[in-house]
């Protein structure tokens, strides 16, 4: 796959040890907050653009516990629309409320519920907010200097950031628009597979 192959090219060595408990960015935290560190600070301020995207992407999020793999498909209308699909659940965040879904029921419930896909641990903002938190938690305990480059996922460029941690290094690259292109670590692989810069007005209904 074109992601795996860019991290081995770049000789990233993964542990296969937990990690603990998902990071979340601290209250009153902005998401693009400067962490010191030039290759860091440029992919957070990648991260803060994805409000004002519009697009629809879809990846692949393997939990390498498991192992568990699911596809995902995420579109994004500017500030107010939003769709996230991982394999069946549906979280809708528009100007009605937040949902989670059941697509082979059709049925919803009120409020984005992460513990429906908390088997691949990540959330349903994995792709924009909780990446940010991932990276900005990995900087704070980095053991060593980070490599920033740039590389082509699913079409897109992407500005990448190697962060070596105890056990290994992690890998962050992020679109122009502020989108999550490829997150590598020792407890979850994501990849974006497809993206175009339209959102997908059929992702947003209620039933598969």
């Amino acid at each position: 796959m074109i992601v795996l192959a860019l991290f081995t090219v770049s000789g990233l060595a993964l542990s296969s040890c937990a990690t603990g408990p998902r990071p979340t960015l601290a209250e009153g935290t902005s998401i693009d907050e400067p962490v010191g560190d030039s290759a860091t600070d440029s992919v957070l301020a990648n991260f803060a653009l994805i409000d004002g995207a519009a697009f629809t992407a879809s990846y692949t999020i393997t939990n390498n516990f498991g192992p568990v793999i699911r596809e995902a498909v995420i579109t994004h209308d500017g500030e107010d629309q939003r769709s996230i699909t991982v394999g069946e659940i549906r979280y809708l965040l528009t100007a009605e409320g937040s949902f989670t879904c059941r697509l082979l029921t059709g049925e919803c419930a009120d409020g984005a519920n992460d513990a429906t896909i908390s088997d691949l641990q990540v959330t349903h903002q994995f792709y924009s907010r909780s990446a940010a938190a991932r990276l900005r938690n990995d900087a704070g305990r980095r053991i060593g200097p980070t490599e920033g480059y740039t590389a082509e996922i699913a079409g897109v460029e992407a500005n990448c950031v190697s962060v070596p941690v105890s056990g290994g290094s992690k890998v962050y690259c992020v679109t122009g628009t502020g989108l999550l292109a490829a997150y590598q670590g020792p407890d979850v692989l994501i990849e974006l597979t497809e993206y175009s810069d339209q959102a997908s007005a059929d992702l947003f209904s209620r039933a598969g």
